[in-house]
């Protein structure tokens, strides 16, 4: 994050992690969304916090277990791993300590393992896949670098909203714009669905033209 951008307020965090991320997806002109391989895996997760942006080669999650212990509390680890490759960065013992730390999530370009811990901590994740096999702990990696996750770079501060559509990443800079653009866009989804819940065509409703 520059060193000019301020750091986001919990107040608007707080309004940040109410919003859809399709509703933040649109606020933010069409951009910030995550492709569809990276996916919840977990139920109705629910995720919003601060990037904290890891590095890594391959299944080589050293960078990841320090980042565990160091990253900020309320911080969503991102983890580019240069492509999923066949091996987990994110377990359930990572899993449970990022829990007892009060990190807010994980979103990796990787594979998990241990899904079932992962959802009985009901901690949000969201990876490419699943894998049993094992990692290495021998490169240091490199956190607070933009990375690129999902065809979204993402920088440290920089804020990710998820939830079971998918992630949005909202530059640290634009939060203000983004929220009133937000609250504008969620106004004008509700009083579509009230005019379908009225009787009203789903065609006249958005517009289509016959």
């Amino acid at each position: 994050m520059p060193a000019s951008t301020p750091p986001v307020s919990a107040q608007s965090l707080a309004e940040l992690s109410g919003f859809p991320a399709a509703t933040l997806y649109e606020a933010l002109g069409k951009c910030g969304g995550m492709g569809p391989d990276i996916r919840a895996m977990l139920p109705r997760p629910r995720l919003c916090g601060p990037a904290y942006t890891i590095r890594i080669l391959g299944c080589e999650t050293a960078a990841v277990l320090w980042a565990v212990e160091q990253a900020p509390v309320g911080s969503v680890l991102v983890i580019d791993t240069g492509d999923s490759g066949i091996s987990p960065v994110w377990g359930g013992t990572s899993t449970l300590a990022s829990s007892l730390r009060g990190l807010a999530g994980v979103v990796t370009t990787g594979l998990v393992r241990d899904l079932d811990e992962i959802q009985a901590l009901g901690f949000p994740v969201y990876a490419t896949g699943v894998s049993v096999l094992g990692t290495l702990k021998n490169h240091a990696g490199w956190t607070g670098e933009p990375v690129t996750v999902g065809g979204v770079i993402v920088r440290a501060g920089d804020l990710v909203v998820g939830d079971s559509d998918g992630v949005v990443v909202v530059p640290a800079e634009r939060v203000d714009e983004v929220l009133i653009k937000a609250r504008q866009q969620r106004a004008k989804e509700e009083a579509r669905d009230a005019r379908i819940r009225a009787g009203e065509p789903i065609s006249v409703v958005v517009g289509l033209r016959a």
